[in-house]
């Protein structure tokens, strides 16, 4: 009885501590995207108010949203929005102290499309994410129209944040109440927002903004 009883202490000192975690996080609404590089036609696909993001150790973002997502409904197994289409336009972020992204991988200060992408199903990415759905960051530079991308051009375009050979990946996670932050079973923090959908009401969105993949 005495091992039990601790062990439950434990576990509620645990969820305390990451609920205190989280409540010190900040996220407030801010005016219209103002990133440079910004095209017009992205301008014009945006939200006109956005969240900035400030985390307990002091890293910041600024996110802004399409002002609507284009969704339908379809039967994808294991995804978690699979209303929304591949290489179709989510948003946009700005970086000041730049991030890592799902795989470790450095992305620099800077502002990046948001744009959305489930996981190949294939040998080479088995297992690597509880989750198949991502957000891929490209440059805003490489990427001034909304419009989709196809699979290898969104690809391609992303690996140009990393600098390196793999698209710089942003994993997506059970959305919460929009405007919160929250840590998910993994221990990492995720944001969710709420973007209008063309189907009607809003997608909630949850988005890994720190944790890397499990090695």
């Amino acid at each position: 009885m005495t091992e039990r009883f601790l062990t439950r202490c434990l576990i509620v000192v645990v969820v305390l501590a990451a609920l205190a975690t989280c409540a010190s996080a900040q996220v407030t609404r801010i005016s219209v995207a103002s990133a440079a590089g910004l095209s017009d036609d992205l301008k014009h696909a945006l939200e006109d108010k956005g969240y900035r993001v400030t985390l307990e150790d002091g890293w910041t973002a600024e996110f802004w949203f399409a002002k609507r997502l284009s969704t339908a409904t379809r039967d994808v197994p294991g995804a978690l929005y699979p209303e929304l289409t591949n290489g179709e336009f989510v948003g946009l972020v700005n970086l000041p102290k730049g991030m890592n992204d799902f795989r470790g991988q450095a992305i620099p200060a800077g502002a990046y499309t948001l744009r959305y992408q489930l996981l190949p199903q294939d040998g080479n990415h088995l297992g690597v994410s509880p989750n198949p759905d991502f957000l891929l960051a490209i440059p805003v530079a490489y990427d001034p129209y909304p419009q989709d991308l196809l699979f290898k051009q969104l690809v391609a375009l992303s690996a140009k944040a990393t600098g390196a050979s793999h698209p710089a990946v942003i994993a997506l996670d059970t959305a919460g109440g929009p405007g919160s932050i929250a840590r998910n079973a993994q221990d990492m923090t995720v944001l969710t927002v709420a973007i209008p959908a063309s189907s009607g009401g809003a997608e909630k969105l949850g988005i890994v903004i720190k944790g890397t993949a499990a090695q």
